[in-house]
């Protein structure tokens, strides 16, 4: 009676961390391959993708000053993405160590966009839970006390925000424009979120003051795709704040998952790509081989 007691209690412990235990998250979209042509760069085929050149020199393990590409190079495209835990039925989460913002409306995942954030050293992008306070077409820039000239900018190509400014409920932090679209994905801005020109226009015209905005820091995801395979992806670590090598053991633990750990995934992960890898083989998923073979 003891043992069956005993027995009882150790499988309903066992449920209940189960249950207890966090879900995979979804898996949206593919890793695609291309092929560099003639006369265009990084910056060219980043944004036809809706990358930033920072995406592409991680998942191709490029350095991060690059901008110029070879006709003929072959470009891992880093298009799947694992979707942010708990997002708003209408608003936007920001993963800071993917250079991203996750878009929602209606419940349902809209869209991806490329963000740069704020330097390392003394402007890092905050960590918070804000709203839209404001929507300004054709902004004017007033220049904060760290600028040398203090003079506004109004609109037009010499201003920074670009032609879209949304603020935020944190005091002058905001998701706007940008009058140089090469750094998109950079960590170079005084803690706002930059977007390419085209991508801020869109999203400027589905949000709506008072949608909620959650900037959030995860170096390590863990997701399942359509056909239940899990996946783990990991990003650098910009702000020294979460080594994405532990994230990423922690994440596994967190879906009890743990067991899964293992030195080739050890060393996969350490790359931080900000591409898929496959639990089951402990690499990387890249495009098929004939996306990244040039035509003839």
């Amino acid at each position: 009676m003891r043992k069956n007691t005993l027995l009882g209690l150790l499988i309903w412990v066992t449920l209940g961390m189960v249950a207890a235990a966090e879900r995979p998250r979804p898996v949206v979209g593919d890793v695609g391959g291309y092929v560099a042509v003639e006369g265009e760069n990084l910056l060219d085929i980043a944004e036809r993708n809706n990358l930033a050149i920072d995406h592409l020199c991680f998942a191709n393990e490029w350095p991060q000053s690059a901008t110029k590409i070879h006709p003929g190079t072959p470009v891992v495209l880093p298009l799947a993405r694992i979707l942010p835990s708990s997002p708003p039925r209408d608003g936007m989460v920001i993963n800071l160590p993917e250079r991203g913002l996750y878009f929602f409306k209606g419940g349902r995942f809209r869209q991806f966009y490329p963000i740069s954030i704020g330097l390392a050293r003394d402007y890092k992008t905050p960590v918070t839970h804000a709203t839209i306070a404001e929507k300004v077409k054709n902004p004017t820039w007033y220049p904060p006390k760290w600028a040398k000239d203090r003079r506004p900018v109004g609109p037009g190509p010499k201003n920074p925000l670009g032609d879209r400014w949304l603020g935020l409920s944190l005091p002058r932090y905001g998701i706007h424009g940008t009058n140089k679209d090469v750094n998109i994905g950079l960590s170079t801005t005084h803690g706002c979120m930059r977007m390419y020109p085209q991508a801020i226009r869109k999203l400027y015209d589905q949000v709506s003051v008072g949608m909620p905005v959650r900037v959030e820091y995860e170096t390590a995801k863990v997701g399942k795709g359509p056909n239940g395979e899990l996946f783990l992806v990991t990003f650098p670590d910009v702000y020294k704040r979460s080594d994405p090598v532990k994230a990423a053991r922690h994440a596994l633990m967190r879906i009890g998952l743990e067991s899964a750990w293992s030195p080739a995934l050890e060393a996969e992960a350490g790359k931080c790509l900000g591409l898929p890898i496959s639990l089951e083989s402990g690499m990387a998923v890249k495009p098929p081989a004939r996306e990244l073979a040039p035509s003839e």
